[in-house]
This record gives structure tokens, C-alpha cells and sequence, in this order.
């Protein structure tokens, strides 16, 4: 938290005086603020009004020393505050959504690790995602208010404020999906045995985090195609926005840490309406792949990754779909539909064909969103349901590793499709390109198989080696080669040299 912030300190105060009788006059005059400045800055921040605020916290801590210790309704009332057992009861039920003593007996009724579980979901916790998110809508918000601003400093060329004003909205567009896990946040206090709205607290945070990096890494492959000079004027936005990635990163970890046990979700048997789900996904994905798969068209690689994807929901049955191998397609598709839209600020004719994306993004979401939601009854994603922890297991490390590397490769084919229809590379360079995408790619089916779990399978042994120390190698390998391509392509070479470090990015975790 930014102590520099005067709300973030009048939180603190808040919480010091909580048993104390607060008025927004006296917390105001504590960071010496008017009343109605204070005010409205508060609900900038917090997205709640100050009084508001101040009393759900007293009844979060009332709650807690409800379950906790044997004080009466009515001591408790007046240790923070109110004026009577009535009025305590009346705010109480107001956001709980039940009585004091219903709440206390329904605490009494739970288990012991229902109770911690519950626990969790109440006081502090829920402050702190809170302060947290809050901290990243006000970020992502500036964010997009600099790009506005700075994002035409190089007038000449019309592609860069089309650029920056995209990169705007997709900050803005962050900040408003922040907001509304917020209101899911806020609202948590009301239900205190739903464990599945912490799972899509944590679902958004890593959605936030993956939006922020992809669009960080998307405006450093833009300015790596620019002149230098133009590039040095907008070295200060690229800054921001991998600020703003690093910073969405931090605070989804510190989220998913506090709610580490709530996250798994196990599900039952819903066959046919996830057949459905897959089926429709599978259709439009092919849809859009044929879209763009006109040669006259400058996206054969955007039709090929589409093809790829919509054949493994075509293929996948129900029972073997897993919420971390929908959300790595998600992911992917994710990663598509951006690059072609940038494609499409240079060719907005062609925008038909890649709306298609769109339509296959939704029906991913939409099998995403059913899996997700299925209840909790042992069934046919059972299995898939007890790997949701948070925790950073090997095989999570891996998949993270293949799908960041997929995406990587991903983006290096479209860089060799513009450098083709530039006639730059000769034969020789295709041929060098053609072999580091083989490394890429034989990098990403060994962390694939990591993922799986499968790092004493057949694969990892044929390649002689530990698979960590394999994947390393290939990655150098394909590091190497790509600096040696962008040296040979002089000015040309900036994108390249770009990607070419951010595969190496890897090596020294895998070293470690």
C-alpha cells in the first residue's frame, strides 16, 4: 500500500479508532482534508462512502469477537460504538444479512475448519482485497489518463496515437473489470459460506495481471519497431505500462495468498450441456480460422493458432476439460484477437474477418464461465477440481512456462510474416527463423509434459537430460540465433531483439 496516499492514511487511522464514535469531520481533519474533498477522494479510492466504510469494518470486527468470545451482543454494541443493542442489530443484519444472535448461532453450528475458512472471508481480509484492488483501479486508471496525454507526441505518424489510444482502453477496460470484482468483493460479507465467489476474485485479479503483461508486452513490440528517436519519446509509456503489469502481478499473488484455501472447486457430472458448451466453441473457433485463412489476407498466422485452438475444443471431452486448460485457450485467444486488432489499424477493411475472433472469444468465455460455476458435488471434473489451489507447484511453473513461451512463439511467426512481406529475410534467414521456432516449439511440448506431470515420461528422457536443463538449452539456442537474425536485419532487427529476450527471460529460473 502507498502510505504516501493521505486516504490510504486515513484508513489507518480508521482502523486505530474503530471502538471510538468517527465522524467523516474528524477523520477529514486528520489528514487535513475538507469535509467534502475528503469525502469525495474517499470514494475515489475505497469505492464506498466514508461512514459507509467505517461501519462495516466495526461490524466485520464485531463479527469476528461474536464467534470468537463470550461478550454479549450488547457489550460488543457499545465497544464499537453504537448506541444501542437495537441500532447494532439493525447495521448488523444490514450487512450480513443476518441477526447478531443468528450469526453467532449459525458460527457455533460450524466446524472447526469452517470456522477458519469463514473466518478468512470476513474482517481483514476482505479490507485488504479491498485496499488492494482499489490501489489497481486508481493505476490502471492513470495509466490510461498519461497515454491519453502523451500518446500523440510523435504527430507525424497517425498509427502511434491509434496505438497509445487502443493501449488506453485496454487500461480503462482493466480498471472496469476491477471494478466489478469489487462490488463481488463488497458484497462478500453477506454470504459467509461461498467460497466459490473467492475463486473468481482470484480468477480476475490473474485475468487483470495477464491483460496488464500482455499489453505491456505488446506496446515494448511496437516501440522496438520504431525509429529510435520515436521510440525514446515513448520509452516513458512503456514504463507505465510494465509498471502497471508489475504491479497487478504483486497484488493478485498477495490476494491469492490469503485465499489460497478457498480456491478449489470440485464439480459434477453436467455432460450435456458442457458437450454443448465445447461444441459451439469448437464451431466458431473454425469459423474464424477460415475467416482468415484467405491468402489475399495478411493472417495466415492468425488463422493457423485459431485452427490449432479450435480443434482442441473439438477434440476434448468433457470429462478430461480442466479450468486451467480453458483458461490457457482463453489466454491464447486473448493474445490473438490483440495482434489482430493492432493488424486491423492497418487494414480496417479486413475487420469481418477478424470480428470471427470475437464471437470464438465468447464461447470460450462462455464454456469457461459453466465449468467454473458447476457446483460442488464430486463428478466428472472432480479430479480437475482438486489441482485449482493457488499454490506454485512445479507443474504450475510449468504450465505458465509453456503457455508464456506459446505465446512468444506466437508473435515471433507473425514478426517473420511482416519481414516476409517486406522481402527482407533471404533464404538462409527463413531457414535460421524455421529453426528457432522448432526450438520454441520443442520447449514448449517439454514444459507441456511438465505440466502434466510427466517429467520422467519417455520425451523428457530421449532428450538425455533433465527436462528443466533441456528447455533451458533450447531457449538459449533459440536466443542465440534470433540476436544473430536481428544483427543481420540492422534497423529491422529491433522486434526481434525484443522477443529474442524475453524467451531467454526463463533460462534462470529454470537454471535455479
Amino acid at each position: 500500500m502507498d502510505k504516501r496516499n493521505p486516504i490510504f492514511r486515513s484508513l489507518d487511522m480508521i482502523e486505530e479508532k474503530i471502538h471510538e464514535k468517527l465522524t467523516v469531520e474528524v477523520l477529514a481533519a486528520g489528514i487535513h482534508f475538507s469535509k467534502y474533498h475528503y469525502q469525495r477522494m474517499f470514494r475515489e479510492a475505497v469505492g464506498d462512502s466514508v461512514m459507509g466504510y467505517v461501519a462495516r469494518r466495526k461490524i466485520a470486527l464485531a463479527a469476528e469477537e461474536l464467534a470468537g468470545t463470550r461478550s454479549t451482543i450488547l457489550e460488543l454494541a457499545l465497544k464499537y460504538g453504537f448506541d444501542s443493542h437495537e441500532g447494532f442489530t439493525r447495521s448488523f443484519k444490514a450487512y450480513m444479512g443476518v441477526t447478531p444472535a443468528e450469526y453467532r448461532k449459525y458460527r457455533l453450528h460450524l466446524s472447526d475448519r469452517e470456522k477458519e475458512k469463514s473466518t478468512m472471508m470476513y474482517s481483514k481480509t476482505t479490507d485488504e482485497m479491498i485496499r488492494e484492488l482499489n490501489g489497481l483501479i486508481a493505476e490502471a486508471g492513470e495509466t490510461a489518463v498519461y497515454t491519453r496525454k502523451h500518446g500523440k507526441d510523435v504527430p507525424e505518424v497517425e498509427f502511434y496515437a491509434l496505438f497509445w489510444e487502443f493501449a488506453a482502453g485496454r487500461a480503462e477496460k482493466m480498471a472496469g473489470e476491477l471494478k466489478r470484482t469489487l462490488e463481488r468483493v463488497t458484497a462478500i460479507a453477506q454470504r459467509p459460506d461461498e467460497i466459490s465467489a473467492r475463486f473468481l476474485i482470484v480468477k480476475a485479479m490473474e485475468d487483470a495481471a495477464f491483460e496488464a503483461g500482455i499489453t505491456a508486452f505488446q506496446t515494448g513490440l511496437t516501440i522496438a519497431r520504431a525509429l529510435p528517436e520515436h521510440g525514446g519519446k515513448y520509452a516513458p509509456l512503456c514504463q507505465k505500462y510494465d509498471a502497471l503489469a508489475e504491479r497487478a502481478r504483486g497484488k493478485g499473488e498477495k490476494i491469492a495468498e490469503c485465499l489460497n484455501e478457498l480456491a478449489a472447486l470440485i464439480f459434477q457430472d453436467m455432460r450435456k450441456n458442457a458437450e454443448e458448451r465445447m461444441e459451439r466453441a469448437a464451431s466458431a473457433g473454425r469459423k474464424a480460422a477460415g475467416a482468415m485463412a484467405d491468402p489475399a489476407l495478411p493472417y495466415g498466422y492468425l488463422a493457423e493458432e485459431t485452427a490449432v485452438l479450435a480443434e482442441g475444443f473439438a477434440s476434448m471431452r468433457p470429462e478430461e476439460v480442466t479450468l486451467p486448460w480453458l483458461e490457457d485457450g482463453l489466454l491464447r485467444l486473448e493474445t490473438i484477437a490483440f495482434a489482430a486488432e493492432i493488424d486491423a489499424l492497418r487494414g480496417p477493411s479486413d475487420r469481418t474477418a477478424i470480428d470471427e475472433i470475437k464471437k470464438f472469444k465468447e464461447r470460450v468465455s462462455d464454456a469457461l464461465e459453466f465449468f467454473g460455476s458447476l457446483p460442488g458435488e464430486e463428478g466428472m471434473l472432480a479430479e480437475a477440481g482438486s489441482g485449482l489451489t493457488l499454490e506454485r507447484t512445479a507443474e504450475k511453473m510449468y504450465s505458465d512456462l509453456a503457455t508464456q513461451e506459446r505465446i512468444l512463439l506466437f508473435y515471433l511467426k507473425g514478426e517473420i510474416r511482416k519481414l516476409e512481406d517486406a522481402r527482407l529475410p533471404d533464404e538462409r534467414q527463413k531457414a535460421a527463423f524455421a529453426a528457432v521456432c522448432d526450438n520454441i516449439g520443442r520447449a514448449v511440448e517439454l514444459a507441456e509434459e511438465g505440466a502434466r506431470g510427466l517429467m520422467d515420461s519417455e520425451s523428457f528422457h530421449e532428450e538425455q537430460t533433465a527436462g528443466p536443463i533441456r528447455i533451458g538449452e533450447l531457449l538459449l539456442e533459440a536466443y542465440d540465433r534470433m540476436m544473430a537474425e536481428a544483427e543481420r536485419l540492422g534497423p529491422y532487427g529491433g522486434p526481434v531483439r525484443y522477443l529474442a529476450d524475453a524467451v531467454k527471460s526463463p533460462v534462470k529460473y529454470l537454471q535455479e
